[in-house]
């Protein structure tokens, strides 16, 4: 029987190991929801507060239901995105991604990368696609090492000093479900 990510973790660095152990909840190895609506709720929540992302994809799911599945015949407005709080460049590059459904689907489909796929459309740099690889299509080894509830997480439990990059190499291959466990220590509600 193969060990589970957590195991693996929990052997290989033992003071994540204590946060794993501290969980309720298990790292979810497989997509839940639409890769590009997920990739609109990491749009959303670039430099806000979670909770606040969180909100504002609740608002915008409960106006526009059928954007859990975005498509290009939707008629999603810069300006409704705006009203929820969304500064313009970000609303603009949900709607891009919307507008562009499909052909992102299909270059996907075509095994173009989804940097190649997302390609032309501005606001999703690094830090987007890292944490939607994480929490959308869960991918296993990925570390956004700018992000900043990350880095806070992380010296909470390793200490001033501790050495990310570092630390972070016996995490391989699954340093996606090492960040997954820490963000959780921030007792925040969590994007995926």
């Amino acid at each position: 029987m193969r060990n589970s990510p957590e195991q693996i973790l929990s052997e290989k660095d033992p003071t994540l190991g204590q946060v794993i152990a501290a969980r309720a909840c298990k790292w979810p190895m497989h997509p839940s929801e639409d890769p590009l609506w997920g990739l609109i709720r990491m749009v959303v929540a670039q430099q806000i507060a979670t909770r606040t992302a969180c909100q504002i994809a609740e608002r915008l799911k409960s106006i526009h239901p059928q954007i859990t599945y975005p498509s290009a015949s939707q008629n999603i407005q810069v300006s409704t995105l705006q009203s929820f709080g969304l500064p313009q460049r970000r609303a603009e590059c949900c709607v891009e991604i919307v507008r562009r459904s499909e052909e992102i689907r299909r270059r996907v489909r075509q095994n173009h990368s989804w940097e190649e796929a997302l390609a032309g459309i501005k606001g999703i740099g690094p830090w987007t696609l890292s944490v939607f690889r994480i929490m959308v299509l869960r991918e296993p080894d990925e570390l956004p090492a700018g992000d900043v509830g990350l880095l806070r997480a992380f010296t909470n439990v390793y200490g001033p000093g501790a050495d990310l990059a570092k630390v972070s190499e016996k995490w391989r291959p699954f340093r996606s479900v090492a960040c997954w466990y820490l963000w959780r220590t921030l007792g925040n509600e969590q994007l995926g």
